[in-house]
């Protein structure tokens, strides 16, 4: 979910003109995509703190790299973003880590 929410956040980022004046700030608050994008991050935050109550924090905390995945591939197709051979060799990296603590 926050990787779909960065999405929203960016298309209605791009929407915007600047942050000049009470109404730039006004339109950013009231912008349909980037209430989407900031309710996409407030839910996985209440569900994170339900989930620490269950999971130990040394397992949970590692799986959020899982965005770093998701994201790039988010980024892609929705965004028609390029993303590096560099940055992917790094994405592996951190798909590597993650699975190997997934599985300690």
């Amino acid at each position: 979910m926050s990787a779909v929410g960065g999405v929203f956040l960016k298309l209605g980022a791009l929407r915007l003109d600047g942050i000049n004046t009470i109404a730039d700030f006004w339109r950013i608050l009231t912008d349909w995509q980037i209430v989407v994008g900031l309710g996409m991050y407030f839910i996985p935050a209440v569900l994170w703190i339900y989930m620490l109550r269950k999971i130990d924090l040394s397992l949970l905390q590692p799986l959020l790299a899982i965005v770093y995945i998701v994201t790039p591939i988010l980024a892609i197709f929705i965004l028609k973003e390029h993303v590096s051979v560099m940055r992917w060799a790094g994405i592996a990296v951190i798909t590597v880590g993650v699975v190997m603590v997934a599985r300690s």
